[in-house]
């Protein structure tokens, strides 16, 4: 029994410490951010840390691959369930859609992930490479694979997707003062995030019609 509530305690320990270090990183991004500060958060001794994820660069890398794998794996997927031009239209519309609510600041895991997102663009960890190409590149071939049931020109193709690509990352990396100045005044950011949706998609389907 003790060894049981052991175990549970450590799970819940490790839970705590991960969902504090999503959040520090978020605010500070990975070189501002306190081993220390990231134990106080979650309640625990400092030691603790060390203990379960070894150093806060071992912890940050944690923190990134949970929150991009969990909120973009899904979009690497999107083509493998096209069978027509419906849900062609269906898949293009989702992709973009998950990509605007991943950067905006929604709910509480997309807004980390956004901010994460944005201090690694800003200022690159010795990660990035790793997290570009496990998680960055399979969302942005997801995509391509989409256009190009359309697209048969790879020229045209790659002009396509990183043209997509950059005005959903754009959100991204715009910090909360920006994103109030993205939308107009009174609209509230879903709303206003599913109007550029609505935008981005119909420039796309007229784009490539027929």
């Amino acid at each position: 029994m003790a060894e049981r509530k052991k175990r549970i305690d450590g799970v819940e320990t490790r839970e705590a410490i991960l969902a504090a270090a999503e959040e520090e990183f978020a605010e500070k991004g990975f070189a501002l951010a306190s081993a220390r500060e990231i134990c106080r958060r979650a309640g625990v001794n400092a030691a603790l840390l060390a203990r379960y994820f070894g150093s806060k660069a071992a912890l940050y890398r944690l923190v990134a691959q949970r929150l991009f794998g969990d909120l973009g794996a899904p979009l690497a997927r999107l083509a493998d369930g096209v069978t027509d031009e419906a849900s062609w239209r269906a898949a293009v519309s989702e992709w973009v859609d998950d990509m605007l609510f991943m950067t905006l600041p929604t709910a509480p895991a997309q807004k980390l992930c956004a901010a994460l997102f944005r201090h690694e663009v800003t200022a690159p960890t010795k990660f990035h490479r790793e997290f570009k190409e496990t998680f960055g590149r399979p969302v942005y071939e997801g995509l391509k694979k989409l256009l190009a049931r359309k697209v048969r020109d790879p020229e045209a193709l790659d002009l396509w997707a990183s043209s997509i690509w950059a005005q959903v990352s754009v959100y991204a990396l715009a910090d909360k003062k920006w994103h109030g100045d993205f939308k107009p005044s009174g609209a509230g950011v879903r709303e206003w995030a599913e109007k550029v949706r609505d935008h981005i998609c119909g420039t796309v389907f007229n784009g490539l019609e027929g």
